[in-house]
C-alpha cells in the first residue's frame, strides 16, 4: 500500500512540475510584440505601450503605457481581413476590474463601490474608496469553465464596462487543462497590473 502512495505521488510530483514547465513556457513567449494586428491597432496612438497581453484566442488586446498613463483596449480579429482597432482610455478612466468564471467573481478591485452597468456618478471633491477582493478558491477541479472573462470598469457613459473573454468559446475547459490554466495566469496578469493602477 505504500508503495502505491509513493508511485502515486511520483506520478502527481512529475506532472506538476510538467505543467509548470509548459505555462512557463507559454508566459515567456513574446506573443504580443511580433503580432502584426496588435502592431497596426496601437499604430494610430502616439504611445510605445511596452506591456501588451492577447488572450489565448488572440482576439483582443491589453496594451499599457505608464509613462503615458493609458490603456488601450483592442480587437484583433484573427483570421478575418478586417483590420485591428483599438480604444484608449486613461488611467483616471478606470474605476475597476474583476475576473468572471462561470458567471462567479472570482477576484475583484474598484476604485469605488458605485461599479454600475450605467455611468457612475462621482462627486467631486469625494475621496475614493479602494475594495479588494481575494480570489474565491472553489467549485471542483472536473466542474466545466465556460467563461472566463476579465471585466474592466470605465467611467465612460459610451463605455462603462468593457469584457475580455479569456477562454476561447469552442469548448469548455477544466480546471485541470492546460489552456483554462494558462488562460487563468493570463487574465489573473492584467487584473494585478490593473489593482496597481487603481491602488496608485
Amino acid at each position: 500500500m505504500l508503495m502505491i502512495l509513493v508511485y502515486l505521488f511520483a506520478v502527481l510530483g512529475v506532472s506538476l512540475l510538467l505543467l509548470a514547465a509548459v505555462l512557463q513556457y507559454r508566459l515567456s513567449r513574446p506573443r504580443a510584440a511580433g503580432h502584426s494586428g496588435a502592431t497596426h491597432a496601437l499604430s494610430a496612438f502616439s504611445l510605445k505601450f511596452p506591456q501588451r497581453f492577447i488572450t489565448p484566442d488572440e482576439s483582443h488586446l491589453i496594451a499599457l503605457d505608464e509613462e503615458g498613463q493609458a490603456l488601450a483596449i483592442g480587437l484583433l480579429h484573427p483570421g478575418k481581413p478586417e483590420p485591428a482597432t483599438a480604444t484608449l482610455y486613461t488611467f483616471d478612466a478606470i474605476l475597476g476590474a474583476e475576473i468572471v468564471e462561470n458567471a462567479l467573481t472570482l477576484s475583484k478591485v474598484s476604485k469605488t463601490s458605485r461599479i454600475t452597468t450605467s455611468a457612475p456618478r462621482i462627486r467631486a471633491g469625494a475621496a475614493a474608496s479602494y475594495e479588494f477582493t481575494e480570489p474565491v478558491q472553489g467549485g471542483s477541479p472536473a466542474e466545466e469553465i465556460r467563461e472566463l472573462t476579465l471585466r474592466i470598469y470605465f467611467s465612460s457613459a459610451d463605455t462603462p464596462v468593457v469584457s475580455i473573454p479569456f477562454l476561447p468559446a469552442r469548448l469548455p475547459a477544466r480546471k485541470t487543462d492546460l489552456q483554462y490554466s494558462a488562460a487563468f495566469l493570463e487574465a489573473q496578469q492584467v487584473h494585478e497590473r490593473i489593482r496597481d493602477i487603481v491602488s496608485a
